[in-house]
């Protein structure tokens, strides 16, 4: 079903360790199936999607957000779905395809737009922070270098 080795799954997400410390396989199902059985697209958009794809060269994802059939969260819980069979999460409504009606399309595309700019937003906010708790983390690692330095330099003399 692959069509190369760079779509199998990682040997990392097909196992896991149980209690006793023997390591059994997991099924890794790939993110078209998770989002088929999830009710996200149906099996017809599906291969329409992996059609392209083996045309194309381009991530089912992309493929799949690009023609309006699933949103970005779709594809992020699919992915974690894929990675962490079984964990729980809410809810979310489906995706729908774009409407016909030009007027309500631009309406839909305005949408789209406006939550993605609000997502990137809170993801450069996010990134700022972590840069910030980066640099400080690297502030103290330096003080901590220097005085095992000074400590090595006094144990020393």
């Amino acid at each position: 079903m692959y069509a190369s080795a760079a779509f199998a799954p990682p040997a990392a997400m097909t196992q896991e360790m149980t209690q006793n410390g023997s390591v059994p396989t997991r099924p890794w199902r790939p993110i078209g199936e998770l989002l088929v059985d999830a009710g996200v697209i149906t099996r017809a958009e599906l291969d329409e999607a992996l059609a392209v794809q083996r045309t194309t060269g381009q991530r089912l994802g992309e493929i799949l957000i690009e023609t309006g059939r699933i949103s970005w969260l779709a594809l992020a819980q699919a992915i974690g779905d894929q990675a962490m069979p079984g964990t729980a999460r809410p809810e979310a409504a489906p995706a729908r395809p774009f409407s016909e009606a030009p007027e309500e399309r631009l309406e839909e595309v305005e949408s789209l737009l406006r939550e993605r700019q609000r997502a990137f937003i809170e993801l450069v906010s996010t990134t700022e922070l972590l840069r910030r708790q980066v640099a400080q983390l690297e502030e103290r690692l330096t003080e901590r270098n220097d005085e095992l330095a000074r400590l090595k330099s006094s144990r020393g003399s």
